[in-house]
């Protein structure tokens, strides 16, 4: 598969032409030897993809994309550990801002695209993309020259319909970026170097950012950027937390440590994990 356009942003392409999960074929890959910063694994037929708390994921092949991302920040402390909450955020919002692009005039119209925290990317409230974000212990092959602390780095896998049928979407409330009118480019090659190379400048810009402001979301503007384009906020929301217990109230902000804070009977609920629905937008 030829990507010009994407081997430009990264120093280390892995084209696949079916993976069971690039996540976990990068993370065993990232085990084995030890790979650059924004090492890129990518595939366009994805078989056993894995989304969060422990959902599958598949679709036709060639109709979507499914791109993981090997990070690796230089870690001074204990402290910088803590922000990397940060991260997931970070790829939804690079997503929901390539999508955008794509989408042009097509995805115009009024909070059309945006993240439903944290992570999902939604066009006009049908997912077309998700985010899955893992901590990856490296054995000492891998962690050889790391930046990265002495045994860590962190993989941030993507998915995102391309092409995807109305017929063949995995659930109703799904869409797929010709679905929703993006124009591609008809030649396979050339679909998925587009959609590619832009995620990652996304991603690259950001990720740039937010390690140059040695990891604060408020001095990147990362944490404002997520919040302008969270469609979460301001509106009812269920948060499902783990455990199965459940808040419902307005979602408000997202703080500091990326945390999406709800208003409950006038008191303000941080939220650190959990599936989000939305139940109403006013």
């Amino acid at each position: 598969m030829q990507l010009p356009m994407s081997a430009k942003l990264t120093p280390r392409l892995e084209w696949r032409d079916q993976a069971g999960s690039t996540n976990l074929e990068l993370v065993q890959l990232a085990q084995s030897e030890s790979l650059p910063d924004f090492t890129v694994m990518v595939t366009a037929n994805q078989v056993a993809g894995r989304g969060r708390s422990g959902r599958t994921w598949q679709a036709p092949a060639d109709t979507s994309l499914a791109i993981s991302v090997l990070l690796r920040p230089r870690i001074e402390d204990q402290a910088d550990l803590g922000k990397l909450g940060w991260l997931p955020l970070l790829g939804g919002l690079a997503m929901a801002q390539n999508v955008q692009t794509l989408l042009g005039t097509a995805g115009a119209s009024q909070d059309a695209v945006g993240v439903k925290w944290p992570n999902d990317v939604l066009v006009n409230e049908r997912k077309i993309s998700g985010v899955l974000s893992e901590l990856v212990p490296l054995n000492q092959s891998g962690s050889e020259g790391a930046q990265f602390g002495p045994s860590v780095a962190v993989v941030i896998g993507a998915g995102v319909n391309l092409t995807i049928a109305a017929a063949d979407l995995p659930v109703p409330t799904a869409t797929s970026l010709t679905l929703a009118g993006a124009q591609l480019p008809f030649a396979l090659d050339d679909r998925l170097d587009l959609v590619l190379s832009g995620y990652l400048q996304q991603l690259s810009h950001w990720y740039r950012r937010f390690t140059e402001a040695r990891f604060s979301a408020v001095t990147s503007g990362l944490r404002q950027a997520v919040i302008e384009n969270c469609v979460s906020l301001n509106r009812e929301v269920r948060a499902i937390l783990p455990g199965d217990t459940e808040q419902v109230g307005r979602a408000v902000t997202i703080d500091d440590t990326g945390r999406l804070v709800l208003q409950v009977s006038g008191q303000p609920i941080p939220v650190a994990a959990g599936d989000i629905v939305h139940l109403r937008h006013n």
